[in-house]
């Protein structure tokens, strides 16, 4: 098999997780029925997988028989959760950021090829939400992505870029891969990540690295807002926040 070609997918598997992501992303339980139009799917192909999850906890049922996520989920990302410590432990720095900066924060990592929310505090939020993420798949396209990326080795960037899927999200998305890989070195160069709408339309993004004392890249931290309001500070100003925060919560590893 060449580097380039993939091992074909278990469908079965495919199809579950597809369910558990949809339950995720839906503000209330489901019905069988309603997962099955979602999803493309058979009802008698949903009503198999679903009796399966439900027997292993992974799905539950309410009283007019729709469908949630299940204790089992939890127990499982409970043990999956290995930036718990960071996570907890960086919220009041996030809070202070966001309160100095007056933009929206991120705390991201990076993690199976894709990027994962440990923290996000939005700009006119009061708490810490913990939405959908459906950026997960956008490495090459925010800011902490591509500033993730940047700090691989170029022979682990060059690896991940024939694994990782890169859609077109907005017209200045780069998804032609040399395009990104000149990208990631200019990144690498400057030691952060700025991006303009190639992620969502109007909407900005900062990026720098969350380094250890050690020198172990931790995560990347992110301010980002609409584009009305990304002349109210220079870039040096949202910078100078950033690194001061992120040196705060690199010295956290310590503890």
């Amino acid at each position: 098999m060449s580097e380039t070609e993939h091992k074909p997918l278990i469908q079965v598997l495919e199809r579950t997780i597809d369910v558990l992501d949809l339950l995720a992303a839906e503000p209330g339980p489901m019905r069988a029925a309603d997962i099955a139009e979602k999803l493309g799917i058979s009802q008698q192909c949903i009503g198999n997988l679903l009796r399966t999850l439900y027997h292993r906890g992974m799905v539950s049922q309410d009283a007019e028989r729709r469908y949630r996520l299940g204790p089992h989920c939890f127990y499982l990302g409970f043990f999956a959760d290995k930036w718990r410590t960071l996570r907890e432990s960086s919220r009041p720095l996030v809070r202070e950021l966001r309160d100095r900066s007056g933009d929206t924060v991120f705390l991201g990592v990076i993690e199976n090829d894709k990027l994962f929310c440990l923290s996000l505090l939005k700009n006119e939020d009061k708490y810490f939400t913990f939405p959908p993420q459906f950026w997960t798949e956008q490495l090459h396209s925010t800011a902490c992505g591509q500033l993730l990326m940047a700090l691989l080795s170029k022979e682990e960037r060059r690896k991940m870029m024939k694994r990782i899927g890169r859609r077109q999200i907005t017209e200045k998305t780069i998804t032609d891969p040399a395009a990104l890989e000149a990208r990631c070195e200019e990144v690498a160069e400057a030691g952060f990540a700025e991006v303009l709408e190639e992620s969502v339309r109007d909407i900005w993004s900062l990026a720098v690295p969350v380094i250890a004392p050690n020198g172990k890249i931790l995560a990347a931290l992110s301010l980002s807002g609409f584009l009305d309001s990304y002349k109210k500070k220079s870039r040096k100003e949202r910078l100078d926040l950033l690194y001061d925060t992120a040196a705060k919560i690199g010295r956290l590893a310590l503890k």
